[in-house]
């Protein structure tokens, strides 16, 4: 097995240098940090994290930061794939703390990740940050130590990113509307608001693909609080809309809608949770595209215990998940 020693010898270095490299550590040349981690891939360097990891079990603080959306398989879909990577990585004494905050209060995500760097000095953290800016304001003083993982927005290139590309799965849910509609026909868009996770980028990828398109959009129709303003969408719909598209609230929005000004139109969403896959059953929603929330989950465990554990480099990866696209047909399939 090959060893930092083995590494730091074939280079003319001290052991030490090595391991600050290998670390993360950015009092290091970067020259002489990229030439460690080359060599160190070509000779097919691992860390000993199951000696390392019982070692120091107790200095080994993981914390998720989680958010609590509407949606509630949002986060329910990420901790299950956090869970499971603790799990299959129990062995090693890995174990991950959730801390979960509402969705529509950053300053709470904000306080709380404070307390615990101060307090908790966590070498490892997964976080869906809120208030990006401040985030990476509050983590820089702690990077040198830090492995981070950040799951929807992108924080500092250094970091993992695991994302779900909802921007593709807007163009995605355009490009079903643009094939089951004739030429020139009405697509009434609903816009949900912005949640700062996924909607906004889902109906940007809509209308975008929607821009290719020889449909004609009305709107996109936004009103705030929109779940308290049906009456404004019921107004919108006539029998010349043939299509509607929503980015978020679909399942709240339809029920909200008498069934007879609904039917013959072709609905389309982004998203998944029981109540659209109820409405997809109904024949109520046509299709929706969603995004594989539980493989974001799985993967940000597995990457931070990469990063923390075994000292792997990885810096500027992005993952994505896959999408994946239900209609009534395949149903059963999700």
């Amino acid at each position: 097995m090959v060893t930092q020693e083995d590494i730091a010898k074939k280079l003319g270095i001290t052991r030490t240098t090595v391991a600050r490299a290998l670390n993360g550590s950015k009092n290091i040349k970067l020259a002489t940090k990229e030439m460690i981690i080359k060599l160190s891939k070509e000779l097919g360097y691992e860390k000993n994290h199951m000696g390392s990891s019982l070692a120091l079990k107790k200095e080994k603080q993981i914390f998720a930061f989680l958010v609590k959306s509407k949606n509630k398989d949002y986060s329910k879909e990420l901790k299950r794939g956090l869970r499971d990577s603790q799990e299959k990585l129990k062995i090693y004494n890995y174990k991950i703390k959730i801390i979960e905050t509402l969705l529509s209060s950053p300053k709470e995500q904000v306080d709380i990740l404070k307390k615990i760097l101060l307090e908790d000095k966590p070498v490892g953290i997964i976080i869906v940050p809120l208030d990006v800016e401040e985030i990476k304001k509050i983590l820089k003083p702690y990077r040198e130590t830090l492995k981070i993982v950040s799951i929807e927005n992108q924080l500092e290139q250094e970091d993992c990113f695991i994302e779900a590309n909802y921007h593709k799965s807007g163009r995605i849910a355009g490009d079903i509307m643009d094939n089951i509609f004739f030429s020139k026909e009405k697509i009434l868009v609903i816009d949900g608001g912005d949640d700062r996770l996924t909607s906004k980028k889902y109906l940007n990828g809509f209308l975008e693909r929607m821009e290719e398109s020889d449909k004609k959009i009305i709107g996109p129709l936004y009103e705030e609080k929109i779940l308290g303003k049906v009456g404004k969408i019921i107004e919108k719909i006539n029998e010349d809309i043939k299509g509607i598209y929503i980015n978020r609230y679909a399942a709240e929005i339809i029920d909200k809608i008498p069934y007879e000004i609904l039917k013959g139109k072709k609905i389309v969403t982004n998203g998944i949770n029981r109540d659209i896959k109820k409405l997809i059953k109904e024949g109520k929603i046509t299709a929706t595209v969603f995004d594989e929330l539980y493989i974001q989950g799985y993967l940000a465990g597995k990457t931070l215990f990469d990063r923390v554990f075994k000292c792997k480099v990885l810096s500027d990866e992005d993952y994505r998940v896959k999408s994946h696209i239900v209609f009534k047909e395949n149903l059963d399939d999700y």
